[in-house]
């Protein structure tokens, strides 16, 4: 998610649906996830004053046993994921975690690249995502690394949960349409543009169609 900005932003858009219209809001997510007839519990955001985004693994705290999992798979140093939205999906009996990304701009979009030095577990992100790229069927020389590292991690994320913690859970973008920044950077008009974006983006990380974790991506996408 970019930086909050005064009437501009997916921060600032995300916020605005979260909290002016929830029920539209859920409606729209639910639909995405292909739950219509499910219900989403909120765990961030929900609306309290100085509320910070969530990191890494911190909504699975009262699991040692995921987090003892999660420290040998992810390096602990330097900044972890961070996430704009995390609810809970419930239908019925069965309860998901749903991880959230907003995305207004196409600069915030094309993410930079791994910042991560030799001592701040550069030699860890990359075994771990050649091991994710392995499971979905990537070649090992595609980039994972480069341009899209935050999406490349966020799927790193995804397969953890559902295949090694066994923690049921979703990845679900939020794409928002006709926004304008102040700085002239481009804004997509319209949820064609968002499909062009997004459809560079797989075929520069190499991800075939389907992959193993294609039920479990999601896209909604809202006007602003």
């Amino acid at each position: 998610m970019g930086k909050l900005g005064d009437g501009y932003g997916s921060e600032y858009h995300f916020l605005r649906h979260r909290t002016g219209q929830p029920e539209a809001l859920d409606k729209t997510l639910l639909t995405a996830l292909g739950a219509s007839e499910g219900r989403l519990e909120w765990h961030y955001p929900i609306g309290a004053e100085g509320e910070r985004e969530p990191e890494g693994l911190a909504f699975l705290r009262d699991r040692e046993d995921v987090q003892t999992l999660w420290r040998e798979f992810w390096p602990q140093r330097g900044r972890a994921q961070t996430w704009d939205g995390v609810a809970k999906l419930h239908r019925g009996a069965d309860v998901e975690w749903v991880l959230i990304e907003a995305k207004a701009n196409a600069v915030e979009f094309v993410t930079p690249p791994c910042a991560a030095s030799k001592d701040g577990g550069r030699a860890q992100i990359e075994k771990t995502l050649g091991r994710v790229k392995s499971a979905l069927g990537v070649h090992r020389h595609y980039p994972w690394l480069g341009t899209y590292y935050q999406y490349a991690n966020r799927l790193a994320v995804l397969h953890f949960l559902n295949e090694l913690a066994q923690v049921p859970a979703r990845l679900l973008h939020v794409y928002f349409t006709g926004d304008c920044f102040p700085d002239g950077r481009e804004c997509p008009a319209n949820i064609e543009r968002w499909h062009e974006l997004i459809r560079a983006r797989t075929i520069t990380l190499g991800l075939p169609e389907p992959h193993a974790l294609s039920d479990r991506t999601h896209e909604a996408f809202l006007r602003c």
